[in-house]
């Protein structure tokens, strides 16, 4: 947190939100500064409609924001291949089932609510302040709209690490899946490509516990962990996937099958 504390700041684009600001100040530990105050390349502002993280020092920068009512998201949730894309096969939809899903990466939240509008129950765990608010903005403006009754997905900001260590130890539903996509250090050909990708790294940095969190998401889950990986990258940790699935893509998804899932 101390990288994004150093590049980061909140405001507002107007008075009328001013003390939304500040709250939203005193909830990410971030300093509250004036629009035009240009000492932060970034600043967490609230405008009247929705939440943006903007970037100042980058000309003609857009904004970063969720829109869960996208049109790019609507398309890739209608035409993406249902129950018959590569992620859900990977989590294990099929006919019929519909497992319960632990995301404890979930950044902008794409892939989880993929998962949740194939009907799966799903909660996102973000460790990032500045992340989790965008994220918790844009669940808050979709649950205004009436698509959103049919979506179970949730949201609590927090380190994945001490949510799955309560789950060893208390009294608590374990998920049927848990999701893992962390945060991979940057390809110096593909840095400058995706702006999202950047920004995200440069504030919140690489998932350097992530092998941690594999090991403890195979004590909790009640069928499998899937690990999303660049298609380059070698296996998370020590352990083989049992299952693994790709396209020749961009990407792959790792599958570790627990002793539940395997009988």
């Amino acid at each position: 947190m101390l990288r994004a504390k150093n590049k980061t700041a909140v405001s507002t684009t107007c008075d009328s939100m001013l003390a939304k600001a500040k709250d939203l100040a005193c909830q990410t530990k971030l300093p509250f500064v004036d629009y035009s105050h240009y000492n932060y390349p970034f600043l967490l502002t609230i405008t009247p409609t929705r939440l943006e993280l903007r970037e100042k020092d980058v000309k003609n920068s857009k904004p970063i924001y969720v829109d869960f009512l996208a049109p790019n998201l609507n398309y890739r949730i209608k035409q993406g291949g249902g129950n018959k894309q590569l992620l859900a096969k990977a989590i294990g939809i099929k006919s019929g089932i519909r497992p319960t899903v632990l995301d404890t990466t979930a950044g902008l939240g794409v892939d989880a609510f993929v998962l949740a509008s194939l009907g799966c129950e799903v909660v996102m765990l973000e460790r990032s302040p500045i992340i989790g608010a965008l994220l918790q903005d844009g669940l808050d403006r979709f649950k205004k709209n009436s698509q959103s009754k049919s979506i179970k997905i949730d949201l609590h900001i927090l380190q994945a690490c001490d949510y799955l260590d309560e789950i060893l130890h208390a009294n608590t539903k374990k998920p049927d899946i848990i999701y893992l996509d962390p945060m991979y250090p940057e390809r110096k050909k593909a840095a400058l490509g995706k702006k999202t990708m950047r920004i995200l790294h440069e504030l919140v940095g690489e998932d350097k516990d992530a092998e941690q969190v594999l090991a403890l998401a195979l004590q909790c889950a009640e069928k499998r962990v899937v690990v999303k990986r660049p298609s380059y990258a070698a296996n998370l940790g020590l352990l083989k996937p049992d299952l693994k699935f790709s396209s020749g893509g961009s990407c792959r998804y790792d599958v570790y099958l627990t002793k539940k899932d395997l009988k």
